[in-house]
């Protein structure tokens, strides 16, 4: 009996039995290649991060001055500056943020808005007091106030008009000017503080001298005198950005006092020849 050749035999294989194996294949590969891609991410921000960190530690300790040099680098500077330099710098941040809070807050657009004294003209002139009075009522900026002041005195003597509108606007003033003197209280603080870092660091280095044993008393001076010079560069650094934003400030009030100024007068005019009519 003949024995079939089983190579050339052909057996049906359906085409629903291969689809969802091809499916699956796939679906596993895109799985896969999502994974890799997340971890590669994930790899790539830790490196990221790593590197930022690296970049901040050796800001603080690079070196200050020539590579060559064994110079102390800028952290082993604030960490010898004492209670001093934490309070300088503490006093520093608090005069970056007043100064921020200032560049925003005191301006001619601000404290003499145009749309206010423009409103508030055209009431005048109309006529229509008690608008011109809501328009400047529950403001806060100069010119609303100074407006205001003069508003209550309408029908009466122009004297008082200009008297209640100059009071107000020296109590306005006033106020500005009490706000920016912080940043000159400033200036005029941080060198002292920074001078008396320098005498506390001076005493305990001559202390060094006449009382430790002559094995310390070389670094117990260097690590004092150290101090000394480094409060008295704080107070420096501190003191000098502070009063060059102070006088920068100082000329921004003087125009916004002076431009309150022109209005007013413009307003007591107004209000008088109203109230003469």
């Amino acid at each position: 009996m003949p024995v079939p050749k089983l190579a050339h035999a052909r057996f049906p294989v359906s085409r629903r039995s291969v689809l969802p194996v091809h499916a699956a294949a796939f679906a596993g590969g895109v799985i896969a290649a999502a994974a890799a891609g997340a971890q590669t991410m994930t790899d790539n921000l830790l490196t990221l991060f790593h590197e930022i960190l690296a970049a901040i530690a050796g800001f603080l300790d690079r070196p200050l001055g020539p590579p060559d040099a064994d110079h102390l680098t800028l952290w082993a500077m604030i960490q010898n500056g004492g209670v001093i330099l934490w309070i300088i710098i503490a006093l520093s941040v608090f005069a970056f943020m007043l100064a921020l809070y200032f560049f925003l807050t005191i301006t001619p657009r601000r404290e003499a808005p145009r749309r206010v004294y423009a409103a508030t003209k055209n009431h005048i002139l109309a006529g229509n007091y008690s608008r011109a009075y809501q328009m400047c009522e529950g403001r806060d900026d100069l010119l609303s106030r100074v407006v205001r002041a003069g508003l209550k005195m309408s029908g009466r003597d122009r004297h008082l008009i200009q008297d209640a509108m100059e009071s107000e606007g020296e109590r306005g003033a006033n106020a500005l000017w009490h706000r920016i003197s912080y940043l000159n209280n400033i200036g005029v603080i941080a060198p002292l503080l920074g001078l008396l870092g320098t005498v506390w660091g001076m005493i305990q280095a001559f202390g060094a001298i006449a009382l430790d044993d002559s094995q310390v008393r070389g670094l117990t001076m260097a690590y004092s005198v150290s101090q000394a010079m480094i409060t008295t560069a704080a107070g420096l650094v501190l003191a000098i950005p502070a009063m060059a934003v102070y006088f920068y400030l100082r000329g921004r009030v003087m125009n916004i006092v002076s431009a309150v100024e022109s209005q007013a007068a413009e307003f007591i005019e107004l209000l008088s020849e109203s109230d003469n009519t």
